[in-house]
């Protein structure tokens, strides 16, 4: 006897081929929806997930719940970025090649010891190292297309991103800022490529309007010895020097804020980084300049 899948209500996806990257993408878009507070209103403010095969639940879940029992957050319209693959490992290799600014010799030979039986999708100097054309894409394509279709124009748009899609926000925030009006980024894998990630913070552009929001979060144990698997990466280091350099005083553009979550790991850390981000980079103030 089979039964009908589980659907998230007041959703639906799309499949979007990226021009420069020849690649056809799965977005998933859903709707606030009312609840104790009443109709969600006119206009929704828009959250990006990056990962959205794996996050967009989540994301869905949280603030829908966060808006409609105690208007802890605004209606917000989700749309999840991702590639419709119910393989880990083609998203593993595809999110590869468009979360990353640069290649990284390395990381492609750890790839191969993990999965040395596995053929590779993507063909070789193609990999690794296609951020700027998924920012083209997420901004040129997928953004437009949400503002024909959904009511969040003059709204604030989010970008969330996790560890390697972290890696990417951060990349977006510093040499693109306005092209989204708030960042949360957990866990970055601010290590790669050499730490190529505080270079790019030094030369780091200046947004034409007047705010800009991060919060940046990352689990406790992610640099914990006991997890040899992660520790080598320096997380929680990484992140405190990068909370240190953003809050020095330069960048009067932005305000961030940087919390390590005790006890949380790569994993259980994404929930608390989504919604206490959410809530101060949607808090009080003036998020659109």
């Amino acid at each position: 006897m089979s039964h009908p899948p589980v659907a998230i209500p007041e959703s639906e996806s799309y499949r979007l081929r990226a021009a420069d990257i020849d690649q056809e993408f799965e977005i998933r878009v859903a709707r606030p929806i009312p609840g104790m507070m009443g109709p969600p209103g006119a206009t929704y403010d828009v959250l990006y997930v990056l990962d959205g095969d794996l996050f967009f639940g989540i994301a869905v879940d949280m603030t829908r719940i966060m808006h409609q029992l105690y208007g802890e957050l605004p209606p917000i319209l989700v749309v999840g970025i991702g590639y419709g693959s119910g393989d880990p490992s083609v998203a593993g290799e595809l999110r590869g090649r468009d979360f990353t600014p640069t290649t990284n010799d390395e990381f492609e030979q750890m790839g191969r010891r993990l999965m040395p039986d596995r053929e590779p999708l993507l063909p070789e100097g193609q990999r690794l190292g296609g951020g700027h054309r998924f920012l083209s894409f997420l901004t040129g394509e997928l953004a437009p297309l949400i503002g024909e279709r959904y009511p969040v124009h003059g709204m604030s748009s989010l970008l969330w991103g996790s560890s390697l899609g972290g890696l990417f926000a951060l990349y977006t925030l510093f040499t693109a800022p306005d092209a989204f009006d708030g960042f949360i980024v957990a866990s970055p894998a601010i290590w790669w490529d050499d730490d190529h990630l505080f270079d790019v913070e030094e030369r780091s552009a200046r947004p034409d309007r007047a705010r800009t929001r991060l919060f940046l979060g990352v689990g406790g144990l992610e640099e914990d010895e006991r997890v040899p698997m992660l520790a080598p990466f320096r997380m929680v280091s990484n992140v405190e020097e990068m909370g240190r350099r953003l809050g020095g005083g330069r960048y009067d553009w932005l305000d961030s804020r940087t919390h390590v979550f005790a006890d949380e790991t790569h994993t259980s850390v994404l929930p608390a980084v989504l919604t206490r981000g959410l809530r101060f980079v949607l808090g009080p103030g003036d998020r659109r300049g």
